[in-house]
């Protein structure tokens, strides 16, 4: 049994969750555009489905591109034709998000000194045999070989200066 102060606690809690009080908390919220691009053309007095719409974006991933349900084997060209969804125009909007992802550059990962020296080891003992880069005793993260074939490759086409520092430690 709950002595007063449990009882007194407890109603403490429980304000305004009737349905008027519910209803009397309820505020209206706004939408904060961060994007520069959507806040030029956002209308705050519509729906966040509504300007998405207006913007020609989609508000659903899942019912703006339908997915055929059924798999029948010979019926490829049909599901083809069921997957083209009606396009319109592109927007404004959707032009200049086109046109910054094409103009994003993409970064390069960085490749630490003690992981170039390490590759470059392997890569001077074994070349491109990753099986035996994978079993060698130098491997003590226990590389895949396909790990180390992503690594291998990463190192050779990256654009860092690795000259100095291979010079200096063999």
């Amino acid at each position: 049994m709950a002595g007063v102060r449990g009882k007194k606690s407890q109603r403490q809690k429980r304000a305004n969750t009737t349905r008027p009080g519910l209803k009397r908390k309820k505020k209206e919220k706004k939408v904060k555009v961060l994007n520069q691009t959507l806040r030029k053309s956002w209308d705050q007095e519509k729906t966040l489905k509504q300007n998405l719409q207006i913007l020609g974006l989609a508000f659903d991933a899942n019912s703006a591109v339908p997915i055929p349900k059924s798999k029948t084997k010979g019926c490829k060209d049909e599901q083809a034709e069921a997957m083209e969804v009606d396009r319109k125009e592109p927007t404004t909007v959707v032009k200049e998000f086109e046109q910054m992802a094409a103009n994003e550059r993409k970064g390069e990962r960085h490749i630490s000194p003690g992981e170039v020296q390490f590759l470059w080891q392997l890569i001077g003992d074994h070349g491109n045999n990753y099986k035996s880069m994978a079993r060698d005793k130098r491997n003590y993260y226990q590389h895949t070989p396909n790990q180390l074939k992503r690594k291998c490759e990463a190192l050779l086409r990256s654009k860092q200066n690795f000259s100095g520092y291979l010079k200096k430690n063999g």
